[in-house]
Parts: C-alpha cells; sequence; structure tokens
C-alpha cells in the first residue's frame, strides 16, 4: 500500500505507490509504469546525460518495460539481453557476451551481477565490449560496511540462498571490494547516491548507489 504520495519521474503518474518485495517495501512501485526504486534513480540520472541514450548504441541486461520502449525509439541501436530470453530479447551470458570489442556505448546493467558465478569475468566482459568513451550503468546488492564481499559456493539449495543472500537466485553479497573488482578490470567509476529531495518526492531508496563505470 501507499503511506505518503508520490510521484513518478518516468511516467509522470502522481499518487499512492504499491508495496513489493520481501520483506515489503511502501511506496515502492509506481501504479501506472510499474517502476520500482532503482529505475526512478536511474531515469532522473539519465535526464542529466541524455547523450548515454540518444543515438547510442545500448546493451541492456534486463531490459525494465519502464524504459525498454522509449530507449529504442531513442537510440541508435538497442539490445535487449537476458540468460532466459523472451521474443524481444537477445540471449547473452554476461560471462561470455557474443558481441565484439568496443561495440557498445552504454550498457545498463541493474541487479545482474550478483547471479552469476564468476562475476570478476562478467565485469572484465562489460569491459570489454564498451567503447573508450562509454559506461556501464549498474546496480547490485552492496552492503558497503563489509570490506569483503560474501559468497558461500556450498549454498546450492534455494532456501539456503535466500537465507544467506536475500533472494534464492542470488549468489552473493558484495562489499567494499566492489569497487576494486571494477578497478581491477580497467574501469573508472562515478557513483550517483539516492539523496533528498529527490528521495522523498519520488519515492528512492536513500543512499542506494547506481556505480557508473
Amino acid at each position: 500500500g501507499g503511506r505518503h504520495r508520490r510521484e513518478c519521474p518516468i511516467c509522470g503518474y502522481k499518487g499512492f505507490f504499491y508495496a513489493v518485495g520481501v520483506p515489503l517495501r511502501f511506496d515502492a512501485a509506481c501504479r501506472k509504469c510499474s517502476s520500482v526504486e532503482r529505475h526512478r534513480q536511474h531515469h532522473l540520472l539519465t535526464q542529466q546525460h541524455p547523450d548515454w541514450i540518444d543515438g547510442a548504441e545500448i546493451l541492456h541486461f534486463g531490459a525494465e518495460k519502464c524504459f525498454a520502449h522509449t530507449y529504442e525509439s531513442r537510440a541508435a541501436r538497442y539490445v535487449m539481453a537476458d540468460s532466459a530470453p523472451t521474443r524481444e530479447e537477445v540471449r547473452v551470458d554476461i560471462q561470455h557476451i557474443q558481441f565484439g570489442d568496443n561495440t557498445f556505448d552504454t550498457v545498463i546493467c541493474h541487479q545482474v551481477l550478483e547471479h552469476g558465478p564468476d562475476d570478476m569475468t562478467a565485469i572484465k566482459e562489460l569491459h570489454r565490449i564498451l567503447r573508450p568513451l562509454g559506461r556501464v550503468v549498474l546496480t547490485t546488492p552492496v552492503i558497503l560496511k563489509w570490506e569483503n564481499s560474501y559468497a558461500d559456493p556450498a549454498a546450492s539449495d534455494p532456501k539456503t540462498r535466500d537465507l544467506l543472500f536475500g533472494q534464492c537466485d542470488h549468489l552473493r553479497y558484495y562489499g567494499a571490494d566492489f569497487k576494486e573488482n571494477l578497478t581491477r578490470a580497467g574501469f573508472e567509476i562515478f557513483e550517483h547516491i539516492a539523496q533528498e529531495p529527490e528521495v522523498s518526492r519520488y519515492s528512492l531508496v536513500r543512499g542506494d548507489t547506481i556505480y557508473v563505470a
């Protein structure tokens, strides 16, 4: 349910949002476009950098419906990628991306890296397919107060993974070393952090970070 009236910067809806997630997050999802907090934060960021979308060649993992149609019309090339693709998507294994070096200007990769067994290979692949002035816009669960990321290879059943990582198909929680992983692969990093007044107006998660690598 909704506790406070909010505004969606993506579709323009104003009113109460609905609750989603486990545990339940109130005021999380837009009633019109179904965007959740990270989508609205992503939109606010890309509004500041329209060149990341307009006329760009874009690879979008798990393309969110609230973006897909608009991005397809704005981009020079727009590839929707997923490991289990729908009819509109291309099958892409982020650990073994089939596209050539220096292919894309922008890669969008929200909540993907925590699913893959070999995340360092995936990060290197993202770096490989980017053009020299390109960027990856990504989010993943990070506990910044943890010095090191936490993974348990023995956690092979969904119930245990749900207990340890908060979701049955997640394989790790990242710690502060996540940024080191990005720089080791050759990336420079910019952090976009959800702050007021945008947090309360658009219902973002306080302190959530979008990494632009």
